[in-house]
């Protein structure tokens, strides 16, 4: 009896289809995603919004809180039709101070969609106060690579563990009425940053910009089965108070506890103001700041001052900022063609003007236009919650007297009830 031998061949075929059909239906379905989610992207409007302060503040930063959490946006994605077919993603928007040859602007980048709904927040907090529909600011500015402008740019991070606040205005004592204070009493963390941006000249421009959207479960714990990721910074918060609190229990070498310290002030201090923190609205963000003049005006010094306006919020206790990714090289032999700062102060003029962070940006450019692209390709965005949030954004009372600083005069008030007709 003929028997009959299969060659080798064939089963290296068969084992190369089981290998590769799976790994083409990953990457088709990989594609299939980026490709939805840049269509649905490349089809949202936006709008940007000049928020002009009234002559008189007498709020304190809650009254921003409030406004931002309007800005904690997490519908619209969360079904599979939503998300596979029709590529949507959560929502993001742009806190953004701009002093424009010492001028200094608010302003709240939103979808279309959203620009009634923060509108009407601004006028809930802010009666007096002026929101308007404008051009953007940053179109005026020419690409680098044209040699027509000096710029340096950074982002910011934080330094700890994203729970950790910065020093927010209720460490400065803001969060009690206008009135029980007198006016040159009060220290508003944000007077440091709009008098350095009120003092630059003709020609050049100070960008500072934070991008938020509502928070994500990406957080990774210590569990009884070992680490445990997916979870919040709420969670996050709980596994660093239980570490502290071990910290206080000395042990003997087999584990046992033998005694207990006291907490200190300070470590009270700290876990209170952590506790604080992540009882409110936690958003995703990414901070990053530029400046940028007519190239005969570039001025180094300003550098010194751009990376300096956020340290006002630090703090060792708690959280503190830092730069990273400015556009310069330590070495010269890093860069010697010259190339790489180049295109690494295109690359954050691009990414600002896009407004790019979550999903990163690439280099196409249509009309006065920047394609943000899919989920995986931004920076990595750290927590910031609303007061940390409203500390860093917010507008100023008189305390904030920058010659510059463009306020709404006038007083708005309803007519006279008995007015003649």
């Amino acid at each position: 009896m003929q028997q009959t031998i299969i060659a080798p061949s064939f089963w290296q075929g068969v084992i190369g289809l089981i290998i590769a059909v799976p790994l083409l239906v990953y990457l088709a379905w990989h594609l299939w995603v980026s490709y939805v989610q840049t269509l649905w992207l490349d089809s949202l409007k936006w709008t940007l919004l000049e928020v002009k302060p009234p002559k008189e503040v007498f709020k304190s930063p809650l009254a921003m809180e409030l406004v931002l959490n309007t800005l904690y946006q997490t519908g619209g994605h969360g079904n599979w039709l939503q998300k596979y077919w029709q590529g949507a993603m959560r929502a993001w928007f742009s806190l953004e101070i701009a002093s424009i040859e010492g001028n200094i602007h608010f302003y709240i980048r939103t979808q279309t969609k959203f620009k009634s709904l923060i509108q009407s927040q601004v006028y809930a907090q802010y009666p007096q106060a002026e929101v308007s529909e404008v051009e953007d600011y940053t179109t005026s500015v020419p690409d680098f690579t044209t040699g027509a402008i000096g710029l340096w740019g950074c982002n910011l991070i934080l330094t700890k563990d994203d729970p950790y606040p910065i020093k927010t205005y209720i460490d400065f004592g803001l969060d009690r009425a206008i009135g029980s204070l007198d006016e040159e009493q009060r220290i508003d963390p944000i007077t440091p940053m709009l008098e350095f941006m009120g003092s630059i000249g003709a020609g050049e421009q100070i960008w500072f910009q934070i991008l938020v959207r509502a928070d994500t479960k990406r957080f990774t714990v210590k569990g009884k089965d070992g680490l445990e990721e997916g979870k919040s910074w709420g969670d996050k918060a709980k596994e660093l108070i239980k570490e502290f609190n071990a910290s206080l229990n000395e042990k003997d070498k087999e584990g046992k506890t033998i005694a207990t310290r006291r907490a200190t002030k300070g470590e009270i201090n700290v876990i209170d103001a952590l506790e604080r923190n992540v009882s409110k609205f936690g958003f995703d963000a990414g901070i990053r700041t530029i400046y940028v003049t007519q190239k005969d005006k570039f001025d180094a010094n300003r550098i010194a001052g751009v990376t300096g306006m956020v340290r006002q919020y630090s703090s060792n206790d708690f959280n503190s900022f830092k730069p990273d990714g400015a556009t310069a090289f330590d070495y010269p032999w890093q860069d010697l063609t010259g190339r790489k700062i180049i295109e690494k102060k295109q690359d954050i003029l691009d990414a600002y003007k896009a407004r790019a962070y979550f999903y990163g940006s690439f280099n196409i450019k249509k009309p006065q236009k920047y394609i943000t692209y899919p989920e995986k390709s931004g920076a990595k965005p750290f927590i910031l919650s609303t007061e940390e949030l409203a500390t860093m954004f917010h507008l100023p009372g008189r305390v904030a007297e920058t010659p510059s600083f463009t306020r709404i005069e006038a007083t708005k008030a309803e007519p006279p009830a008995n007015l003649p007709m």
